[in-house]
């Protein structure tokens, strides 16, 4: 009766396991760790450079200085000031080109963020599962374990002995496979972080099913990150093309003040002006400004293509999270029926309690891998709408949906 008592608690305690260390990693000590992608890094320069320097043009193209002599002495006979007007279009368009460069650079910034923080939270997702399959393998290798001595206090057949044992071994050289995944991405996690930490789960608590629907509604009525970095993408180029058709009527005409140091004395009389028109009859850089054209035509439409494969990618990215959450709360429901069954677990029936024990793990493993399916494609649906690199910043994949921030 004892024995009987025993196997019953032991089945209780597998079902409702839990984790059983102190962590010391803190997932937004990593979420919010300094990005050290080059291409983040080239971003941050430029924006420096933006703030720091401008691209406004001068009120004139340029200033000269004539002399003039009328023989070969070295007796100046008058001076001359000339002063180049720049064509006003071209200072308004190198503003509008300086505002939308700073615009530009900041949605890449935030983009590029996005990107590195969707790929941080997938590799805290894989460690988190990699960690609770050899937690669940571990619990099901303890069972089979206990089972496996109980096969020598009780006459089983062979067959049932080795296709235990093989169970075990075969669970055991997973659990070493996974471990070296583990490490593998605790060393990369490490190496951001510059510790050497062994992360557990014990006192996080993951995201429910139930809170990430919550979470992905309003998605509906954000635009694709990836769009906005188009669109904006295009006005810089559309803004660059206004630049270079200011820049080809640059030239618009000068004045010039002349003073006349061989004249009288009447200061007046000595000094004169000039000034001078281009008339816009002629643009040499028309055909380069032709095909700048049609390659902004082409670029258009290639906004289009981004948006109708964004607009596809979002489809396909909702409807795989539905059927994951479908499928999750499927097995989500056998589980609950087998715990009510699992209560009543005795060695009485060998066979039977190897059967159910082997249905029962590949239950937790397969609610654990579509619990897997579930998280990432959110997580994919939220960086496909810019939503990561929002501030405030949060955490995503914590039930209670802390912030962070970025020192």
């Amino acid at each position: 009766m004892w024995l009987i008592m025993k196997i019953k608690i032991i089945a209780i305690l597998l079902i409702f396991s839990g984790f059983s260390a102190t962590a010391q990693f803190r997932i937004e000590d990593y979420l919010s760790a300094p990005f050290q992608s080059a291409e983040i890094k080239g971003l941050a320069k430029q924006l420096e450079f933006i703030n720091n320097e401008s691209f406004r043009s001068p009120l004139f193209r340029d200033a000269e200085v004539r002399l003039r002599t009328d023989d070969l002495n070295l007796s100046l006979d008058d001076i001359r000031l000339r002063l180049g007007f720049l064509n006003p279009m071209e200072q308004k368009a190198n503003r509008a080109f300086e505002n939308t460069q700073t615009e530009y650079l900041r949605i890449k910034y935030k983009f590029e963020s996005n990107q590195i923080l969707a790929n941080r939270y997938k590799q805290l997702i894989r460690h988190f599962y990699l960690s609770r399959y050899d937690e669940m393998l571990g619990e099901e290798v303890n069972q089979l374990s206990i089972a496996y001595e109980q096969m020598h206090l009780k006459k089983v057949s062979y067959k049932d002995w080795v296709e235990t044992d093989e169970r075990i071994l075969k669970k055991e050289l997973k659990r070493q496979d996974i471990n070296t995944s583990i490490e593998m991405l605790e060393y990369l996690i490490g190496e951001i972080l510059h510790i050497n930490d062994t992360i557990k789960w014990d006192d996080f608590e993951f995201i429910s099913v139930l809170k990430m629907q919550k979470v992905l509604l309003p998605d509906t009525t954000i635009m694709s990150n990836e769009v906005e970095l188009a669109l904006k993408s295009f006005e810089l180029e559309q803004m660059a093309y206004n630049v270079e058709k200011a820049e080809s009527r640059s030239n618009i005409g000068y004045i010039q003040a002349e003073y006349d140091l061989g004249g009288n004395k009447d200061f007046n009389k000595n000094l004169g002006f000039q000034l001078g028109i281009s008339l816009p009859l002629f643009n040499p850089d028309k055909p380069k400004l032709q095909r700048k054209k049609l390659e902004l035509l082409e670029e258009e439409y290639k906004i289009m293509e981004v948006k109708n494969e964004t607009s596809l990618d979002e489809f396909k990215l909702n409807n795989n999270f539905r059927k994951h959450t479908w499928k999750y709360q499927q097995v989500a429901k056998r589980l609950s029926d087998l715990e009510l069954l699992a209560k009543d677990i005795t060695y009485d029936n060998m066979e039977e309690f190897l059967a159910l024990i082997k249905y029962y793990g590949n239950l937790k493993i397969l609610q654990h891998e579509i619990y897997l399916d579930c998280l990432n494609t959110y997580i994919e649906i939220l960086a496909l709408s810019g939503r990561l690199s929002q501030v405030p910043f949060v955490n995503y994949i914590s039930e209670d949906l802390s912030t962070f921030s970025f020192e």
